[in-house]
C-alpha cells in the first residue's frame, strides 16, 4: 500500500473516532471528597452503587494504588456509580381542598415516592423538589410523585447535592395539569412528567402538560421557555417542542407535531372592581376559546377558579372573598394548546351587602312632600346610608343621611319630580359595602280637591233660590 494512501486511511480513522467522541454524550460526574477512615472497599458499601463500583472509579482516577486514598483528595466519580438518596418533596402551598393520600394536606408537610396529591374544584397547591424545582397543581388535578432522589451517603449530603442540581425526580400525571418551573441547573436526568400516554422530559425551565381524558386520552405540553422532549411511553417516536410551541400525543403513539402557542388575549376592556358577591363579566369576541383562572396572588401558585368559555360568553364565578384576586386568561389553539398568559387584577368589595329595600317601590308615584323610606337591615351591618338623587348616575344628589339605625326614614324631598334612591350598609367599625341598586320614584305635583263643591253646591244653590224669592216678593209688594 503507497504510502499516501495509508495516511489517508490513517486520518479517515482519526476523524471518524474524534466524530464518535463529539457525538457521544458526556457522562455527568460527581466530585467525592475523601475523608479520614475511607477507602474505595469501604465506600462501594455507603457512597458507590454497589461492590464493583470502586474498580471502576480507581481506572478513571487512575489511582496507582486502589486501598490508598488520602483525606482531602477528590475522586470523580460517574453519577451511575453513586448511591441515590431518596429526598423529600415540599408541599409548599396549599389552597382550598388539598388531599394526599386520601387525607387532607396543610401547607409545608413533607411528600415521598408513591404519594399522590389530588386538589379540588376550588384549590391548588404548589410542591418543591429537593432541588428547588416548583410544580404547580391547579384544581382539579390528581399527580404521583415517582422519583425524588440526588446522590450521596445520606439524605444530607444528597440534598447538598440536589441543591446543585445533581438530582433525578420525577411526576406522574393521573387526572388535569401541571404547570412545572424547573431549575437552570444541570440534572442527573431530565425531570419528567409521566402521563398513560407520554412523557415529558425538560430540558428547559418552565412548560405545562395536561392530561385531556374526555374524548381520547391525550397528553398535551405547551412550553415557555427552554425545551422539551415529548415522547411516548416507550420513548418512541418523540419530538423537541422548543419554547412558544405546543404539542400533543394520544394513543396512537405517532410522532407529536408542534405547533405555535396562540399570543395572550385583551383583557383591558374588563372591569376592574366589582360589587356584587357573584363576579360577572364578558369576554371579548375572541376567535378562540379561552382558559381562565382565578388566583389570590399574581404567581398563579394559590389558585380558586379554573373554567373554559367561549368567546363572547358571559362569565360568573362565585365563592370569592373581599380582596384583589387576579385574573388571566390564555387563547386555546390547534391541538388544544394554550397560549401566553394575559392577567387582569381585580378588586371584590362586596361586603356587607346593601339593605333590601322596599319602600317607596321602583316606578312608584306618589304626591310631592315628606316621603317614608323603608328597607330591611343587613344582620352584618350596624348602620345604613341613604342618598336621593336627581340622576341615575347620583352625580346630583339632592339629599344624603348617614348612620341611620333601624329600617324606616322620612325625608323632605323637595319639589315635584323623578327621583333616585340607594342605600349601603355600614359594620360597627365603619366600613361600608357598596351601594344596592337604585331605585326609581316619582314626586306628583300637588292637585286641587274639587270634592268639596259636591258639599257646598246644594247650600249655594238654595241660597240662590232664597235670594229669587225675595227678590220676587219685594217686587210684588211694590
Amino acid at each position: 500500500m503507497n504510502f499516501p494512501l495509508r495516511a489517508a486511511r490513517v486520518c479517515a480513522a482519526v476523524l471518524l473516532l474524534a466524530t464518535a467522541s463529539a457525538a457521544r454524550p458526556q457522562e455527568p460526574i460527581v466530585d467525592y471528597r475523601v475523608v479520614p477512615g475511607d477507602t474505595l472497599i469501604e465506600l462501594s458499601k455507603t457512597v458507590f452503587a454497589g461492590p464493583r463500583a470502586w474498580r471502576e472509579i480507581a481506572r478513571l482516577n487512575r489511582l496507582p494504588d486502589p486501598d490508598l486514598i488520602l483525606p482531602g483528595q477528590v475522586l470523580r466519580v460517574p453519577l451511575r456509580l453513586m448511591r441515590m438518596q431518596r429526598l423529600p418533596v415540599t408541599l409548599a402551598s396549599s389552597v382550598g381542598e388539598v388531599r394526599v393520600g386520601g387525607a387532607a394536606a396543610p401547607a409545608g408537610g413533607a411528600l415521598a415516592e408513591g404519594q399522590q396529591v389530588e386538589t379540588g374544584a376550588a384549590g391548588s397547591a404548589v410542591l418543591v423538589l429537593a432541588d428547588g424545582s416548583r410544580v404547580r397543581m391547579p384544581p382539579s388535578t390528581l399527580a404521583e410523585i415517582v422519583s425524588s432522589r440526588a446522590p450521596g451517603a445520606d439524605e444530607a449530603q444528597a440534598s447538598r447535592r440536589a441543591a446543585d442540581g445533581w438530582f433525578a425526580g420525577g411526576m406522574r400525571l393521573l387526572r388535569g395539569s401541571v404547570e412545572v418551573l424547573a431549575t437552570k441547573l444541570r440534572r442527573s436526568q431530565p425531570l419528567e412528567v409521566e402521563t398513560p400516554t407520554a412523557v415529558v422530559g425538560v430540558r428547559g425551565t418552565q412548560y405545562r402538560v395536561a392530561l385531556d381524558t374526555d374524548s381520547a386520552i391525550t397528553t398535551r405540553s405547551d412550553v415557555l421557555e427552554g425545551k422539551v422532549r415529548l415522547e411516548s411511553p416507550r420513548r418512541t417516536n418523540g419530538a423537541d417542542i422548543p419554547a412558544g410551541f405546543g404539542a400533543t400525543m394520544d394513543t396512537s403513539g405517532r410522532r407529536p407535531v408542534p405547533v405555535e402557542l396562540p399570543g395572550p388575549p385583551d383583557l383591558g376592556a374588563l372591569p376592574e372592581r366589582f360589587e356584587r358577591p357573584l363576579v360577572r363579566f364578558t369576554l371579548p369576541a375572541e376567535t378562540s376559546a379561552l382558559h381562565l383562572q382565578v388566583a389570590q396572588d399574581e404567581a398563579f401558585e394559590r389558585i380558586v377558579a379554573d373554567l373554559h368559555a367561549q368567546p363572547g360568553a358571559e362569565v360568573s364565578i362565585a365563592g370569592l372573598g373581599d380582596a384583589r384576586w387576579f385574573l388571566r386568561a390564555r387563547r386555546v389553539g390547534d391541538q388544544g394548546v394554550e397560549g401566553y398568559d394575559a392577567v387582569r387584577p381585580f378588586v371584590l368589595k362586596a361586603r356587607p351587602e346593601p339593605p333590601a329595600s322596599s319602600t317607596p317601590r321602583a316606578g312608584s308615584t306618589q304626591p310631592a312632600g315628606p316621603v317614608e323610606f323603608q328597607w330591611s337591615p343587613h344582620p352584618d351591618a350596624r348602620t345604613a346610608r341613604l342618598q336621593v338623587a336627581r340622576d341615575e348616575a347620583f352625580q346630583n344628589i339632592v339629599t344624603e343621611r348617614e348612620g341611620l339605625e333601624g329600617g324606616q326614614v322620612t325625608l323632605n324631598i323637595g319639589e315635584p319630580g323623578t327621583y333616585h334612591w340607594r342605600l349601603a350598609s355600614v359594620r360597627a367599625d365603619g366600613d361600608q359595602g357598596p351601594f344596592g341598586d337604585a331605585q326609581r320614584f316619582e314626586l306628583l305635583p300637588p292637585t286641587r280637591d274639587w270634592r268639596f263643591l259636591w258639599i257646598l253646591a246644594p247650600l249655594l244653590l238654595g241660597a240662590l233660590l232664597l235670594v229669587r224669592r225675595a227678590r220676587r216678593a219685594t217686587s210684588r209688594g211694590g
